[in-house]
């Protein structure tokens, strides 16, 4: 049996005969009839007694027809509960966020959203690895830089540059780096999160310049990073987002600047994207809004 042989067994119990049920259920008085035989087939059961005027449910089928309405009714209920997935703005998104950029730049964007769905829980992972989504139950991420090729959908949220800096008093006792080739000369702070975090990367006039630099520090952390630099131990290549206050307040000098620097997307990526969530669908757009 399956769903539409109780539905059709439902509505001949409530109609009273097969050509109610028909015209309810939108098929052949034929059909109703059939089904109801077939459903009394796999019960090894008479469920209606039927006559010329009218079709009334046996004591055994009373109980059945009453023992139905109970399953439609909770089939109702998870249908329901379902499409409100994806249709309501509710529920928990477990997500995995790179530590510095949620701190400084997507914190607000978290508060507003949780403030602007209020039927939301948010269960935050900071870190700046990257996290297999699927294995650990996240349902987005988000990824500054390059994306491989893992099967998870994308969607840009913004966009980051690179800047390569150090404090007035590390330049004043150590001189000002005047070209790529003189980071030889300096302690450089390394980020060792990235494979290419002891290589740094420029451009002059359209020529990419790679330069291994050499250094006494390494962390996977741009904030320790910017502190140590702040603190004269060295020359730092790093994010704007995390440079830029230091910047602002001359704690920090940018350098080689006749050089470009790194331009890195920021992306959310999710697993799914076909019946997606609701609130996970709000919470891409309202990063990318």
């Amino acid at each position: 049996m399956d769903i539409v042989h109780l539905k059709t067994f439902v509505a001949v119990v409530e109609e009273k005969s097969f050509t109610g049920a028909a015209s309810r259920l939108g098929v052949a008085k034929s059909v109703c009839s059939r089904r109801l035989s077939e459903l009394e087939t796999d019960l090894s059961s008479q469920l209606v007694n039927r006559t010329t005027r009218s079709v009334v449910p046996t004591d055994a089928g009373l109980q059945y027809y009453q023992n139905c309405i109970d399953i439609l009714d909770q089939l109702d209920a998870a249908n329901q509960q379902a499409k409100n997935e994806t249709s309501v703005v509710s529920g928990r998104l477990k997500l995995s966020l790179p530590l510095d950029y949620c701190q400084i730049v997507l914190l607000p964007k978290l508060e507003s959203f949780a403030k602007t769905y209020p039927e939301t829980q948010l269960m935050l992972e900071l870190s700046d690895a990257y996290v297999d989504l699927v294995s650990g139950g996240f349902d987005a991420a988000v990824r500054v830089g390059t994306l491989s090729d893992s099967g998870l959908y994308a969607r840009k949220i913004g966009q980051m540059h690179s800047v390569c800096c150090a404090s007035p008093a590390y330049l004043s006792e150590h001189g000002t780096p005047q070209s790529v080739d003189d980071l030889s000369d300096h302690q450089c702070l390394r980020y060792s999160n990235l494979s290419s975090g002891s290589e740094w990367m420029f451009y002059k006039d359209g020529v990419e310049i790679r330069k291994r630099v050499q250094g006494r520090f390494t962390a996977n952390n741009g904030m320790h990073h910017k502190g140590l630099a702040i603190n004269g131990h060295g020359i730092v290549y790093l994010p704007d987002f995390i440079a830029q206050d230091a910047l602002d307040s001359g704690e920090l000098v940018s350098i080689l600047t006749d050089y470009d620097t790194l331009t890195f997307d920021i992306h959310v990526v999710y697993p799914e994207k076909k019946n997606m969530r609701a609130v996970l669908r709000a919470f891409i757009e309202h990063l990318a809004d």
